[in-house]
């Protein structure tokens, strides 16, 4: 009675594990199934439960269904990743994988994720000038943290002089500013 008691115990154990237990799975993904990314990408990782072979490929479709350009896959024991031959633009995207697991048992499934990277500036008007301004400030930036470098290891009595640096540089800010603003003003006026 007991040998059969533990004979069923056994195979109803055996016959109520899954088998997927016994297959490699997709275990995760970077970026991950539904999620916005907010940046450009261009490397995209699929992370198995288990070894996977070569011949594991996936394709990135965009909404239109056009398939985007693969650069290359590498296989690094359980992670698949595939390297896009540029960068993806905005859009909402589909990844359908097809891997072999160790075992040789076919994989396949797909997952959707969408790019909305912050664009650039793109303001077309250009203001003459704004360039050596963006410039000047660069550079006064940059003197400025070499003064407070060198005025943190000396005495108190050097914070005027960087006062009297800092208002300098920003009095030629001002200046070559002003001289920018005038001179498109002066062209404009004589344009009309």
């Amino acid at each position: 009675m007991l040998k059969q008691l533990l004979f069923t115990l056994v195979a109803a154990f055996l016959f109520f594990v899954p088998k997927t237990y016994a297959h490699t799975y997709l275990d995760s993904t970077n970026p991950t199934d539904g999620a916005t990314i907010t940046e450009e990408i261009q490397k995209i990782d699929l992370n198995y439960s288990g070894k996977i072979e070569e011949g594991s490929i996936f394709k990135v479709l965009a909404s239109d269904g056009a398939e985007m350009a693969m650069e290359s896959f590498i296989i690094n024991d359980s992670v698949l990743t595939g390297t896009l031959a540029s960068p993806l633009p905005n859009d909402t995207y589909k990844v359908e994988w097809d891997s072999i697991s160790e075992d040789g048992h076919p994989l396949s499934g797909s997952f959707s994720f969408t790019i909305n990277a912050v664009a650039s500036d793109t303001n077309n008007e250009t203001v003459p000038g704004a360039d050596t301004s963006k410039q000047i400030a660069s550079d006064v930036t940059k003197i400025v943290d070499t003064l407070k470098t060198e005025t943190d290891s000396e005495d108190g009595n050097s914070i005027w002089s960087l006062i009297i640096v800092i208002t300098i540089i920003l009095l030629i800010i001002t200046v070559v500013t002003i001289y920018s603003y005038k001179r498109t003003y002066v062209k404009r006026k004589k344009n009309k």
